[in-house]
Parts: C-alpha cells; structure tokens; sequence
C-alpha cells in the first residue's frame, strides 16, 4: 500500500456491510481526483492485518494509492484529526453504520460528523436501490438554492469540486409558495411573473448569475432552472427527471428540531449521493 499525504479523500468504515456501501463511490472519486484513499477505521483493539481487508470489506480494493489508517480514540474525533491532518479534499461515508436503523436519519457518527466537519462529506444512504461503483462516473451536479448570501458563500467550493469531478452545474432555484423568503440581507428571492418571462426572468436571471456565476471556471458548463414548492420534494424530483449524478448542499451544521428541514428530507429518500457543504 503506498500513502501518499495529497490530495486526499478518507472514507470512515467499522467492519459493517452498511459502512461498506459508500466504498465505491469513495474509490471512484478516488480516481477522478488523483487522489491517495485513506480509510480509517477506528477501534480498541488493532486487528491484524492479515484479517483487516476481509474484516472492512475492502479485499477487492482496486487502487494504486490507497492507506490504511487503524486508530484509537473517540470515533468522530479520530476521523476529523486524520482528515484535517491530510487537508483531505472530502469525506465519502455510509449514512449507517454497525448500529444500521432504516427508519434513522443516518447513524450517530455520520450525523455527528456532518455537522462538525468543514470538508465536504459525501453520505450515501445506504439504504438506496443501487449503489455507486468504482466505475462510477458522475456528469452532472445539481445544486439547490434559495438566492441567500448564505447559499452563496459555498459556491466556491462547489465549483471547485466540479472542476475537480469534470461534473457540469445545474443550478435550481426554488421558490416555497406561501412562506417568507430567506430573511437575510441581500437575498435575492425569485422573480414575481414566471408566467410572463418577458417581464421579471430575464433581469432576474442575469442578477443571479452576476452572484453565482462569477466563481464558475470557464470550461465548466452550468445551467440555471427555477421551481416552486417543497425544497427536499422538489430537488429529488427534479434530480429524477433530469438523471442527475450528486445533489450538493449547502447548509449550517444544525439538524436540531425545526432546523435543515431540506437537507433531512433530501437524505432520508434520495437515490443519489449527496455532498454536503457546511457554511
């Protein structure tokens, strides 16, 4: 096994066959990157190495530059030293884990990682119909947004991973019809007359991008779309009907009661990879 410090992506696995299902799309994107696969596996007691690989599910591992990291200590804890040690470029794991409850939201060290990590963490839901493969190979990303500044801060990042990935971007804005818009300072809520576009689209589309689009590599290709009703329901349809590869988020870090209600939705029922981006 070579280690090699960057770029880097980790996958977290604890011996489940649940943990084990982001395994393919953590090898993939291994790949597309260039990037070394560090999986760390946190444990009391070190398992030999003779029976790691068949212990974590990784015996037809497929990579050139791959590292194997068995650490003690607190599980999350771990997880982010390595990670911010190797300035890792994201996290691909398994919403479940050895303790896998379909009805769960994800598992405790998937939640707890979501909400304190600042790299991008990919969460697959493992209880999806099929999962990515090493030989998965993502076009297109779709990014929901609301027009708030907040939303705008990760747009950097996004489109840095897809410049990384070669995905192409497309941008949906959504409105929730009889809710007030996003309340902080300089949101740009939705057009009034999408039933006019030749009243408020066209300015408002050209305002939009004049926000969004000025962090968008040339080469990069990104379409803009607009949609109303609920955000979780109508990214996951719009997602569906455009065969979209990775749904990216951007979101606060907080899933307490009343809080991230698009983010929980999105992950209880999606089919897809979802790249989580924490402001």
């Amino acid at each position: 096994m070579n280690e090699v410090r960057m770029p880097a992506v980790v996958i977290p696995l604890d011996g489940s066959e649940a943990s084990s299902k982001a395994l393919g799309a953590a090898e993939a994107i291994s790949r597309i990157m260039g990037a070394a696969l560090h999986i760390v596996h946190v444990t009391d007691r070190r398992i030999p190495e003779s029976q790691i690989a068949k212990r974590l599910h990784i015996e037809e591992l497929d990579l050139e530059k791959y590292a194997l990291h068995q650490l003690q200590g607190e599980v999350v804890e771990s997880i982010l030293e390595l990670s911010s040690s190797l300035d890792a470029k994201m996290i691909v794991m398994s919403g479940q884990g050895e303790t896998n409850n379909p009805e769960h939201l994800a598992g405790r060290t998937a939640l707890s990682l979501m909400q304190h990590t600042s790299i991008p963490i990919m969460v697959i839901r493992s209880g999806m119909k099929r999962h990515p493969d090493k030989g998965w190979k993502p076009m297109k990303m779709l990014v929901p947004l609301d027009g708030s500044p907040i939303a705008a801060c990760v747009m950097n990042q996004v489109f840095s991973l897809a410049e990384i990935m070669g995905t192409d971007i497309d941008i949906l804005h959504i409105a929730m019809l009889g809710k007030k818009p996003p309340m902080d300072i300089g949101t740009l809520t939705g057009p009034r007359y999408l039933d006019y576009p030749q009243y408020d689209w066209p300015a408002w589309v050209d305002e939009f991008l004049n926000r969004f689009y000025a962090y968008l590599k040339p080469e990069a290709k990104m379409r803009l779309f607009y949609r109303e009703g609920d955000p979780a329901a109508v990214t996951l349809e719009f997602a569906y009907e455009n065969e979209e590869d990775i749904i990216a988020l951007s979101w606060r870090g907080q899933l307490k009661e009343k809080m991230a209600g698009t983010v929980k939705g999105i992950l209880r029922k999606t089919e897809l990879p979802v790249l989580l981006i924490r402001i």
